[in-house]
């Protein structure tokens, strides 16, 4: 299943504070192309450059479906929720509400949640720590998918079901417009022209303004794309699976954001320099124990050289390996997402890159 999170080994610390910003009709801006890959193999980002130059620390934004700026780094909501995404993680709302609200406050403008992290919990705390929201945040919510236990979920793309989960988070997010909506399954049972014409109708009665699409293939996304205006993708993606490169390098030719789930692999990919936390394999697939040893000795060599975290060297690997990218980790903990957050701030060499972009193929 997928999620933007990672297992945090410690209770998160409670944080205090209020977040008060009023939040004012979204800014419009001109919308950015993403470029080909070039023959040399460069990836031209959505500004027109390389790979994106952290050296500076600075990365730049992502115009999301034309209209919507967004930083490269968001925050998940799975995080929030407990085990097989049911019921609350943390006894006490207040710890929840204090990790959002740290998010927005450090610089975060994507939100990305789903109705079924509860169910109905992580949309509600959302609400309840960020409303009302403040400028230029961006809410991303997913539907059609039921949750009836943990780890238990069914599909559910009929425009009946679509249409009453989208009210149904519209009430819950207390707003009349959410910014991205995004189908958190295709239905096989149901067209797909059902189902996304029923998307692009609520588009057109302006209770969603862009649309996106969980776990899609690059042949499906190309046919979505002659059905309606797609702003997103978010498929499973890290530094050691790369199933979805055909997605991305599809989303990159498009101007489609692209929000990789399981970014820290389901946690695998999250360690310190010389510790025993690093990864033990990838989410999805079995890897081998010596393509697990190459990824450990590749991420806690270069975390070492950062002085950073595997996991940040995960995140700033996909920050630099495709201006689609858009990671929303998620954590219930403060300090992990100070950790996540400060990952944009690492330069990584182009030595250290050609290490991390081998380890897909040795994974795979």
């Amino acid at each position: 299943m997928d999620a933007q999170t990672h297992s945090d080994a410690a209770a998160d610390p409670e944080l205090t504070g209020q977040h008060g910003v009023q939040r004012e009709p979204h800014a419009t801006g001109p919308t950015t192309a993403a470029g080909a890959r070039t023959a040399g193999g460069t990836r031209p980002d959505l500004t027109g450059g390389t790979r994106p130059d952290l050296a500076g620390g600075t990365l730049p934004d992502f115009s999301l479906g034309g209209t919507l700026t967004v930083g490269r780094l968001g925050f998940g909501t799975g995080g929030l929720v407990g085990p097989g995404y049911w019921g609350p993680r943390h006894a006490d709302p207040a710890r929840s509400l204090a990790v959002l609200r740290r998010a927005v406050d450090r610089g975060v403008t994507l939100i990305d949640t789903a109705d079924n992290y509860g169910p109905d919990v992580a949309e509600e705390l959302v609400a309840r720590a960020l409303h009302p929201y403040p400028d230029g945040l961006v809410i991303a919510t997913k539907g059609g998918v039921v949750r009836t236990g943990p780890d238990v979920w069914h599909v559910a793309g009929r425009p009946e079901d679509l249409r009453a989960m989208c009210d149904a988070s519209l009430r819950r997010l207390k707003t009349d417009t959410i910014d991205l909506y995004q189908l958190h399954r295709l239905d096989p049972d149901v067209p797909m022209a059902e189902q996304l014409g029923t998307l692009v109708e609520l588009q057109q009665a302006g209770k969603i303004r862009h649309i996106g699409l969980d776990s899609i293939g690059a042949a499906e996304l190309t046919r979505a794309r002659e059905l309606a205006p797609i702003a997103s993708v978010q498929n499973r993606y890290n530094v050691l699976d790369r199933a979805s490169e055909d997605v991305l390098e599809l989303c990159e030719r498009t101007g489609t954001a692209f929000l990789p789930w399981f970014p820290l692999g389901h946690g695998t990919l999250v360690g310190r320099p010389g510790g025993s936390g690093g990864p033990k394999g990838r989410s999805g697939a079995s890897a081998s124990a010596s393509a697990s040893a190459s990824a450990t000795d590749a991420l806690t060599t270069i975390a070492a050289a950062h002085g950073a975290t595997t996991g940040q060297i995960a995140l700033a690997w996909l920050l630099h390996h495709s201006p689609a990218l858009l990671p929303t980790p998620g954590t219930g903990s403060p300090d992990h997402l100070d950790e996540n957050l400060a990952a944009e701030r690492i330069a990584l060499t182009e030595a250290e890159l050609t290490w991390l972009d081998g380890l897909g193929t040795v994974a795979g």
